[in-house]
This record gives C-alpha cells, sequence and structure tokens, in this order.
C-alpha cells in the first residue's frame, strides 16, 4: 500500500474521532468513542480523610476498556504488511504532537499504540511534542494511560513500567496518581510471582538437581527444570506458554523415569527396556522392579495424562494448573531419586 491510501484510511478514522469527541465535550471528561471517561479513573477526585485511595481494580482486566474507532485501527493495522506496519506506527506516533490536527484526540492514539505494543515510544512522544498543548491532549493521554493501569495492571510487564517511570520523571503533569499505580502495579506483579513461590517445594527441587546430579550425567534434567522456572518467573502465562511450560513437565517425567529405568536394566543386563521403549513401558518398568508401588504407579500415569492434556484446566487458570502439575512432578521425582537402590 502506498503512503498516501495507507495515511487516508488513517486519517479516516481519527476524523471519525475528533467529531465524537467535540460531541462529548458537554461532557465533563468525555473520552470521544472510548467507553471510558477521566471520571472513571480511580481516584481522580478527592479521597476522604483516613481512607487508603484505591487506585487499582480487583481484577486486571484487557477486556474493559474498548473503542469502536480504536477496534478499527487496531484491525487495519493487523491487515498490513511489515513495512505497511512500521509506517503505520510512525504516522501515529508522528501525530501526538501540538500542532497535528488530532492533538485532541491523542488520547485513541496512544490506547491504539499501546495496543500494538508501542507504550513507552508513544509516551516518550507524547511528553516531548504534545505536552503544553492547548486541547488537553497531553492530559487526556496520561488520563488514559492511568485508567490502562488500574484495568489491565498484569497486562503490562514490569520493564515497560520502569522505562514509563524514567520517561514520566520531572513531569510537571504527571498527575492521575500515575507514579503511585505504576509503584502498586510492580507491586501485584511481585505478589504474583511470589504466589508461585513454596519454599518447601522449592528446597524439593533443588534436592532433585543435587541427587540427579549424582547419580546421573544426563544434563537434560536440569535444564528442564531451569525451563519450567523461566517460565514461571517470565510472568505472563498465556495459551503458548502454558502449552510449553506443560509440555516441559511432561518430559521431566518421562526423562527421569526413562533414565532411572535404563540405569537399573543396565546394572542388571536386562533389554526388556530401552531407549526407544515407549513412554508407559518406563513407567511399568519402575513399577514391576519395585521402585514405585501401585499406589504411585497410578498417580505417575494421572500426572502424565493431566500435562499431556490441556483441555482439562478449563476450571482454573493456565498458571494455577501448570504450578499445581510442576509441584506434585517435582515431590514425586524426588520420591523416586531417593530410593535406595537406584
Amino acid at each position: 500500500m502506498n503512503i498516501y491510501d495507507l495515511h487516508k484510511k488513517i486519517n479516516i478514522v481519527l476524523d471519525e474521532e475528533v467529531r465524537s469527541y467535540a460531541a462529548n465535550g458537554r461532557i465533563r471528561g468525555g473520552l470521544g468513542s472510548m467507553n471510558v471517561t477521566l471520571q472513571s479513573v480511580p481516584n481522580n477526585g478527592w479521597t476522604n480523610e483516613g481512607q487508603i485511595p484505591q487506585l487499582l481494580f480487583d481484577r486486571s482486566d484487557p477486556t474493559v476498556i474498548s473503542s469502536p474507532n480504536a477496534t478499527t485501527l487496531i484491525k487495519f493495522y493487523s491487515s498490513l504488511d511489515p513495512d505497511d506496519k512500521s509506517n503505520f506506527r510512525i504516522y501515529l506516533i508522528a501525530h501526538l504532537r501540538k500542532d497535528s490536527p488530532y492533538a485532541s484526540v491523542g488520547y485513541l492514539i496512544f490506547f491504539v499504540l499501546y495496543r500494538i505494543g508501542e507504550t513507552v515510544d508513544a509516551i516518550q512522544q507524547a511528553r516531548r511534542a504534545l505536552l503544553g498543548d492547548t486541547v488537553h491532549g497531553y492530559s487526556n493521554v496520561l488520563g488514559v494511560f492511568s485508567m490502562i493501569i488500574s484495568r489491565e495492571y498484569l497486562e503490562i510487564d514490569s520493564k515497560t513500567y520502569e522505562d514509563i517511570k524514567l520517561v514520566l520523571q520531572g513531569d510537571s503533569e504527571y498527575k492521575f496518581w500515575l507514579e503511585q499505580k505504576i509503584n502498586l502495579a510492580l507491586l501485584k506483579h511481585l505478589e504474583r510471582d511470589l504466589n508461585d513461590v513454596n519454599p518447601e517445594v522449592n528446597t524439593d527441587r533443588d534436592k532433585v538437581i543435587e541427587l540427579w546430579g549424582k547419580k546421573f550425567s544426563n544434563i537434560e534434567v536440569p535444564q528442564l527444570i531451569k525451563e519450567i522456572e523461566d517460565d514461571f518467573r517470565d510472568g505472563d502465562f498465556s495459551d503458548t506458554k502454558f502449552a510449553a511450560c506443560i509440555g516441559r513437565i511432561r518430559v521431566l517425567l518421562v526423562e527421569i523415569s526413562k533414565r532411572i529405568a535404563l540405569s537399573i536394566a543396565q546394572s542388571r543386563s536386562d533389554t526388556s527396556v530401552t531407549e526407544n521403549s515407549d513412554d508407559h513401558h518406563f513407567f511399568q518398568y519402575l513399577k514391576d522392579k519395585r521402585v514405585i508401588n501401585d499406589h504411585e504407579w497410578n498417580i505417575l500415569r494421572s500426572m502424565y495424562g493431566l500435562a499431556s492434556d490441556q483441555g482439562s484446566h478449563s476450571s482454573v487458570s493456565n498458571r494455577e494448573y501448570a504450578r499445581l502439575i510442576k509441584n506434585i512432578t517435582y515431590e514425586m521425582v524426588l520420591l523416586f531419586l531417593s530410593r535406595h537402590g537406584i
């Protein structure tokens, strides 16, 4: 698509937003086609004496804030090839300036840029080129960002928050409780990460790695455990990451069962189990050789099934489901490794 046509299509949407914003100008804090107003921002007003302001909503939810005009622009962006996407971003960012005909709808431009992953650049440009405007463009950008944090605080990663803090440092219009909200959002990230921390399980995880190093030269198990832990530390737990994490847990169960079974077989010159045996044959071998009893064998098979069936987690979140299987798996493999004669 040539640049002229790209800009023309973007302008169609922005022109409609300008009309919508003007029509809503009678409403205090109205933001055009957006389904929120500046009055929706938590604690934009006064707080009663002795009360602690509630700056964030109880649940981080990326589906609440919307705008039909923003949706149109985001859909248009998704239809473009890489070069046109780059030109799209450049054009929107360029209009976050005081002399732009779209300065008054900078809030919508910022919201779209946030949705397509350009939050830091958008804030940086708005502060540099929109600050001090006469149409409340910059203030509205900060107001929308404040609402985004209140509603979607866990959808923004910690590094982005830290980068935004640097951009806004010393800002004379640093309002809408942004500084406090960013700090509280970072606290929510920390609390969520610590929800995955169980000191007892972590101690057993470390024991697994220690015992494995003493008994086996295979490095795949420690590497799998590292990758699983990295998945949890990264914060975001999308469906893709969930599938990858659960897959690693299943591989961990199989790899440990396989190495223990092969070690026993080698010590007894037993050829009934080999590198090419299927997963369940290793489990059965451990049961037959009394490494695990009937109840433990049933648990092992059940855990393998849970880690193989991603559809069975529908009643809980991906992160909770993965954490449950991870923790039980560590306990199980420690039990296997601690058995005498292995």
